[in-house]
């Protein structure tokens, strides 16, 4: 029997069983030899209608993932080992799936094959899609805990102190130790909120990077407008803006999610009550730019140089006592560079802070 018709043999029993929709492509014929059972189940339509205009395809491709898999479809024509594509398919304009596509070319010298199948991965993506989400929201909602909560306690810390310097009271030892106490509990839970926050993206970083694609634009706005919903509590403007609606890119939701979280919160630890933080995405040609801004106390030039070494020289208190992480700029620093992007800042004493991320598209 010939190579050929083993390979087709072989996946034609397998693709007749599975869940998944095994194929084999035929470049010099532009058509399929081959279209599995599964296909009704997860494209709608008989894999018949696509056989001979597998064209026809294309047209059940999300629009905004249409240009992506178009660049995707034309290398693989010219490779040598498998690779493998996310995107959505729209069924209708109710029914949205997202599709696992991998490809494996066929090595012979009678005709151009590859063999590949694709799988509907929606009730996984979608599972990821909003654990990603929660997890971002949650790295904000923990900035913002840290601050609704550090303010009442420094404030009961500040009245066990007061009440501590009464004449009456301090002739009194129990009342003493019980004030102390007070004070020795508002330390230490402050300190742990703080602890939990910076631990967090510590841990998170030391995941191994998942890089996916997904829209840049949503996961930012998200962040941001978890953070206006409590500027009250923490005494701060925020904006955003982006010269595009949507942007996907390749990259870790999760870490990349967590780099801006950081560089907001120290934003806010180093800006004044009532001050502002700005975050701008600005689509270019072959990279995209996102700017983090405020107008806090800025960063002194001598700390300019190592501000993303390993416990950097140049970590500080915030304003409100908040301790530094140490690890925090140099942690964004690495995840930026896993992305094969660049971050850089400009600073002035008094002025406010500006750090500048560039990933490429």
């Amino acid at each position: 029997m010939e190579k050929n018709n083993v390979h087709s043999l072989t996946l034609e029993q397998i693709g007749e069983l599975a869940e998944d929709v095994y194929f084999i492509y035929n470049f010099n014929s532009a058509c399929f030899q081959y279209i599995g059972a599964a296909f009704d189940n997860i494209g709608g339509q008989p894999a018949t209608k696509y056989l001979e205009n597998p064209k026809a395809l294309l047209d059940t491709v999300h629009p905004e993932d249409k240009t992506y898999v178009l660049d995707f479809l034309s290398q693989t024509q010219q490779m040598v080992s498998s690779g493998k594509i996310e995107f959505r398919i729209l069924l209708d304009e109710d029914v949205k799936k997202h599709i696992l596509l991998k490809v494996y070319p066929l090595n012979n010298t009678q005709s151009h094959l590859i063999a590949g199948f694709a799988a509907d991965i929606s009730v996984t993506k979608s599972n990821i899609l909003y654990a990603e989400k929660i997890n971002a929201r949650k790295n904000s909602t923990l900035e913002v805990l840290a601050h609704d909560l550090k303010t009442p306690l420094g404030m009961i810390n500040m009245m066990a102190g007061a009440i501590q310097q009464l004449p009456n009271v301090q002739t009194d030892n129990v009342i003493i130790q019980y004030v102390q106490l007070i004070q020795q509990l508002c330390e230490r839970n402050i300190a742990l909120i703080r602890d939990i926050v910076n631990q967090e993206f510590l841990e998170s970083a030391q995941v191994d990077l998942r890089k996916e694609r997904a829209d840049l634009v949503f996961g930012i706005t998200d962040i941001i407008e978890n953070y206006k919903r409590s500027a009250d509590i923490l005494m701060k403007k925020f904006r955003i803006s982006s010269s595009t609606e949507k942007l996907y890119l390749e990259f870790d939701t999760l870490k990349l999610m967590q780099v801006f979280n950081n560089l907001i919160s120290n934003a806010i630890k180093f800006t004044k009550d009532h001050g502002v933080i700005e975050v701008e995405i600005d689509e270019q040609k072959d990279s995209v730019l996102i700017t983090v801004r405020d107008n806090g106390i800025g960063i002194p030039e001598e700390f300019h140089a190592v501000l993303f070494e390993k416990f950097t020289p140049a970590r500080r208190p915030g304003l409100k006592g908040e301790k530094p992480v140490g690890l925090g700029m140099s942690i964004i620093k690495t995840i930026v560079e896993l992305h094969d992007g660049k971050i850089g800042f400009d600073s002035k004493v008094g002025v406010g802070s500006t750090f500048y991320i560039t990933i490429p598209k």
